[in-house]
């Protein structure tokens, strides 16, 4: 590919080169007529705009080409970005409702293992009984001196 490059440099400088030399010794302006207007321009001032051309050409080329990468760059981060959005939203929503069925209100010991710890329940006197979640044990019976 250099190799190829470098060759058609090098065609390019020699016409370039044969062109100026060749005009140099023809002086005689031609007329061009385009589009009802005339212009006379010699073989330097024609190759020199031609040149000229060229180079717009291959700016604008270039310009385009950089354009439709940038595009396609952006819209493809923008894919990538709604993705991991869209993941990270749905892991939330998962930690969420795994959180929300580690702590719920029928588990005390908040552990993560979803198993029911001790209960505590309070009989309508305001005595409080201990169970182990397998069952309602019979309210402790308290001594009538202790307070």
């Amino acid at each position: 590919m250099i190799a190829l490059g470098l060759a058609l440099v090098l065609i390019a400088a020699g016409t370039t080169a044969f062109a100026v030399v060749a005009s140099t010794t023809s002086s005689a302006a031609s007329p061009l007529t385009a589009f009802g207007v005339t212009v006379s321009a010699s073989p330097l001032a024609i190759f020199v705009s031609g040149a000229l051309a060229v180079v717009l050409l291959g700016l604008g080329f270039a310009l385009i080409s950089r354009g439709t990468r940038r595009t396609a760059r952006t819209h493809k981060e923008l894919k990538r970005l709604r993705k991991d959005k869209a993941i990270a939203t749905t892991r939330t929503a998962a930690e969420r409702a795994d959180h929300d069925a580690d702590s719920g209100p029928d588990n005390t010991a908040g552990d993560g293992t979803g198993k029911h710890a001790v209960n505590d329940t309070t009989d309508g006197a305001g005595n409080t009984a201990h169970g182990s979640g397998k069952g309602q044990e019979a309210p402790l019976d308290r001594h009538p001196d202790a307070g």
